[in-house]
């Protein structure tokens, strides 16, 4: 009896030692795939494990600091932004309310001629947003130019719509040239004899 149990006893420590070096040597290949995802370094000697954790540690550390930079970069970086856009559309409202712009869009087959008449305050923005809008919706600005008469600033834009477009394309690029414009587009009819004499000018040609 006591021979028995002398010999499960035996077996015991040994399945003990196997399964400690078992779990030792998978802690072992555990460090080390980690420290592989550690920039290369180039160091006198050989790192010991403790060392190599050490790396391990100070290197998430200090990615956790630069992205928490990063962070605070981006969130300033989108404050600014706002701000921005903010004042941005200030202007825009201000600039309306001085002298309300007015725009008008012909569709020539594929080819769509866009004249915007606003003031003279702002008018940049406005123009480069209808630019923005227009390459939003992949229609080819192929010409622009402008004039100014007085306080008025006559924006002129042609764009080639690709054959790829759908056939509500000219008609989805109108409505939203309109929305940003003037906010809808119910007062579009009335404002037709104003541009009837307005013609491409080559003033200011952007090619």
């Amino acid at each position: 009896m006591d021979r028995n149990q002398a010999n499960e006893s035996s077996s015991t420590k040994v399945e003990r030692r196997v399964v400690e070096k078992n779990r030792r040597n998978r802690m072992k290949l555990l460090y080390s795939n980690l420290y592989s995802l550690l920039p290369k370094q180039t160091f006198k000697e050989p790192l010991s494990q403790t060392e190599q954790i050490d790396e391990a540690i100070k290197y998430i550390k200090s990615q956790e600091s630069k992205l928490q930079k990063l962070k605070e970069k981006k969130e300033s970086l989108m404050r600014t932004r706002k701000r921005s856009y903010a004042t941005a559309c200030v202007n825009v409202e201000s600039t309306r309310s001085a002298k309300a712009p007015q725009i008008k869009i012909h569709e020539i087959d594929s080819t769509l001629e866009v004249v915007l008449i606003s003031g003279l305050e702002n008018h940049q923005f406005m123009f480069y947003e209808i630019i923005r809008l227009l390459d939003a919706e992949h229609a080819n600005v192929v010409h622009a130019n402008f004039s100014t008469l007085g306080d008025s600033v006559f924006h002129g834009v042609r764009a080639e719509m690709g054959k790829s477009m759908s056939k509500f394309g000219a008609a989805r690029i109108t409505e939203k040239l309109n929305r940003f414009v003037n906010g809808s587009t119910s007062d579009q009819e009335s404002q037709q004899d104003y541009f009837c004499d307005f013609e491409f000018q080559p003033v200011t040609t952007w090619d």
